[in-house]
């Protein structure tokens, strides 16, 4: 099986056939295997991509949502190109099954994080977008964004919305821990957990405190049904 017939099914599923398949290639290689074997790994494919997808989704939501003030959009925003989001997106498009990582590393199963996940959805958008250009990579992103609806808005500032129900309650607040971080300094993984009354409430990843805790909250407000 040449390397075409090999992505082919995802290409399929992306909705786009690479021009240069070998940027697709280097977009599913991970440091460990590209350290093995020679070539390219994903990461900077990984920061143009980062860029790519933030240009497209605040254009679609600039236009989506003519009468939303910048701070509501930059929070919309920071949800659908969150952690979380990309990480279901790369476990829905198998990319776990594509990616190429070194023997060792394979075994601590560094292709079911999160964090890895994301990281190589981004690199997907990079390559398609140094193959393609800004218009064949929006529609690509477009088509596998989160859909959204303005009666969502609640579950953005997710923090807000789940200090807000305690106060109406029992004028408590909520209180957030840092759990834990992980990898190299630019590239950090946050996990925070929010506890009520000696409660764990939930738990959430992100590249900053700040969107750890917002995944945290979300998390609360699922498990308490008030989204």
């Amino acid at each position: 099986m040449n390397r075409r017939e090999q992505y082919e099914p995802l290409e399929k599923a992306l909705g786009y056939e690479f021009q240069r398949i070998e940027l697709l290639e280097q977009a599913l290689t991970h440091r460990s295997y590209a350290a093995s074997a020679g070539g390219q790994h994903y990461e900077r494919l990984e920061f143009l991509g980062d860029a790519v997808l933030q240009l497209v989704v605040s254009t679609y939501l600039y236009q989506m949502f003519p009468d939303l003030p910048e701070g509501q959009l930059a929070k919309i925003r920071a949800l659908l190109v969150s952690q979380p989001t990309l990480a279901a997106l790369g476990r829905s498009l198998c990319l776990d099954r594509f990616l190429k990582v070194g023997k060792g590393e394979d075994m601590t199963g560094v292709r079911e994080r999160h964090s890895i996940l994301c990281d190589v959805v981004e690199a997907v958008y990079g390559a398609i977008y140094l193959d393609g250009g800004l218009s064949a990579v929006q529609p690509v992103i477009l088509a596998h964004l989160p859909q959204w609806h303005k009666e969502q808005l609640p579950i953005v500032d997710a923090k807000t919305t789940l200090q807000e129900h305690f106060q109406q309650r029992t004028h408590k607040r909520p209180m957030y821990i840092l759990a834990g971080e992980e990898g190299p300094p630019h590239n950090k993984l946050f996990t925070v957990e929010v506890w009520f009354e000696g409660e764990l409430l939930g738990r959430g990843h992100g590249r900053s405190k700040k969107e750890a805790a917002q995944a945290a909250a979300r998390a609360a407000l699922a498990r308490l049904h008030l989204i």
